[in-house]
């Protein structure tokens, strides 16, 4: 069933917080930390120690591109001065990334199981592959 998802299901279902497998909330169990399995349907969402990762420079690339290109922008056309341009940048890249950390761990995830769909299938009782 689940291992025929649509990529932008699965997508879907990250950017909303929900299990990309079962499309039940929450895959937080606190504002900043994932359970490690879903709670429903026992899908892997933490691998191991640093997997996450991924997830930091996702979320510094969004901010970079929502928050300090477009100050870059408006310092380029002359609407903001150099000094107020640089204050204003570095406070984004330094507020963007915590507003937005739960979308882009989440997101993380989902771009995990978008990428091998086949992890998402329910593995049955002693049957090889499911390594998480």
């Amino acid at each position: 069933m689940s291992e025929h998802l649509p990529r932008e299901t699965i997508l879907r279902r990250s950017l909303r917080h929900r299990c990309p497998r079962c499309d039940r909330p929450s895959v937080f169990k606190s504002a900043f930390r994932l359970h490690e399995r879903c709670p429903h349907c026992g899908l892997p969402l933490e691998m191991e120690d640093g997997w996450s990762y991924g997830a930091v420079p996702l979320n510094y690339t969004f901010a970079c591109v929502v928050w300090v290109l477009p100050v870059a922008l408006l310092t380029l056309f002359g609407l903001l001065s150099v000094k107020t341009a640089v204050i204003v940048a570095l406070l984004g890249v330094l507020v963007v990334p915590v507003l937005t950390f739960r979308l882009t761990k989440a997101l993380w995830v989902g771009i995990y199981y978008a990428a091998v769909p086949g992890e998402l299938r329910v593995r049955k009782e002693g049957e090889k592959g499911d390594v998480h």
